[in-house]
């Protein structure tokens, strides 16, 4: 994982590349994934657990996308139908695509639901109230209590949100506003895509 900062232009960016049309480019997902990674590390320890899964199913994923069935992995939906078809989505000898994306999918409508709070909500709103909002609202439906009660604890260390946006290296208040808005919409277009194919094929259950 890279050490450079994050950076919220540059996942704007990333982000803008993952759809063409209604099909979701691996390759584009993964690169921006790898950048939102970073801003788990920027929420502190509270979401370490996150962080370090996040890249392991980064890695899982490349490792399809360079195996001699990569042609089968370019897009999600071409991901999903080969695995379908092939009844691999549940294997027990290597986590599926599919498996392994549906753990970023969950993570992906946390971090637009966050990044659309933290555009709407003023200077001296507090992190620790956004982010709980955010988490209990979408990731925390799939975690055990245990972990949910960590996560109230911890977001407590969290500054307000001007202070936050000072992390991420927003100076400008509404270039920030802006940035998080788009990337937020792009996030929720992709989760919406994403969701809709495992509904179909009834894979939201995955172990």
């Amino acid at each position: 994982m890279a050490s450079e900062d994050f950076n919220l232009e540059k996942l704007e960016k990333l982000f803008a590349k993952c759809k063409d049309g209604d099909l979701i480019l691996m390759d584009a997902y993964v690169d921006a994934y790898e950048e939102l990674s970073k801003l788990f590390s920027i929420l502190g320890s509270v979401f370490g657990f996150v962080t370090s899964d996040v890249v392991e199913k980064i890695g899982i994923l490349r490792e399809y996308r360079n195996s001699e069935v990569s042609e089968k992995y370019i897009t999600i939906q071409s991901m999903i139908e080969h695995e379908v078809e092939t009844k691999t989505t549940n294997s027990k000898k290597k986590a599926s695509g599919a498996r392994t994306l549906l753990r970023l999918h969950r993570a992906l409508e946390f971090t637009a639901r966050l990044m659309m709070d933290l555009n709407t909500a003023d200077d001296h709103e507090k992190m620790s109230h956004i982010t709980k909002t955010a988490y209990d609202d979408t990731l925390a439906h799939h975690h055990p209590w245990l972990i949910r009660k960590g996560v109230h604890v911890a977001v407590y260390t969290l500054p307000t949100r001007k202070h936050f946006l000072e992390k991420l290296k927003m100076d400008d208040a509404e270039k920030a506003k802006d940035l998080l808005a788009k990337v937020s919409d792009y996030q929720k277009e992709i989760f919406v895509i994403t969701e809709n194919i495992y509904t179909k094929e009834k894979l939201h259950d995955l172990p």
